[in-house]
């Protein structure tokens, strides 16, 4: 038992001096670490969104989002105008940039009948990561042949 805690501490004092991924954000491509993180943070949120969970959905806002967009309106955002993502067939990871301290990844989402390419804009406040804004930035039309 002691040997499990001696391992323990030891553990947990080692990730001590180890800044988070998000610690720095330099202009530039994403590092691996940081597009792990943002991967599961938008996975998060996508994935609420499609079971329709729109609270879970907001907690993955950025804290400055929430303060200006209340969850009722958050809510109504996403059933009007993100159906894509309610109804979405998947979703894969694309390119991810930092520019001026903000996380910007882009994503392909796979729709009923479209695929369509996303933006979504994430900051760091308070060591945590927020998404600030998402945005449908090409639709691809399937042509059956």
């Amino acid at each position: 038992m002691k040997g499990y805690l001696l391992v323990i501490a030891a553990l947990l004092l080692s990730s001590c001096g180890n800044p988070t991924p998000l610690a720095q954000l330099l202009d530039g491509q994403c590092s691996q670490s940081q597009q792990l993180l943002i991967k599961d943070h938008i996975s998060g949120q996508i994935d609420a969104i499609a079971d329709q969970n729109y609270q879970k959905a907001y907690s993955f806002a950025a804290k400055s989002f929430q303060e200006v967009v209340s969850l009722e309106r958050f809510t109504q955002i996403i059933s009007e105008q993100y159906v894509l993502l309610i109804t979405n067939k998947g979703y894969t990871f694309d390119s991810c940039e930092i520019e001026n301290e903000r996380l910007v990844q882009k994503i392909t989402v796979v729709g009923l009948n479209d695929d369509f390419r996303m933006t979504y804009r994430l900051s760091v406040e308070d060591k945590k990561l927020g998404v600030v804004a998402a945005a449908v930035t090409e639709v691809s039309e399937d042509v059956a042949t």
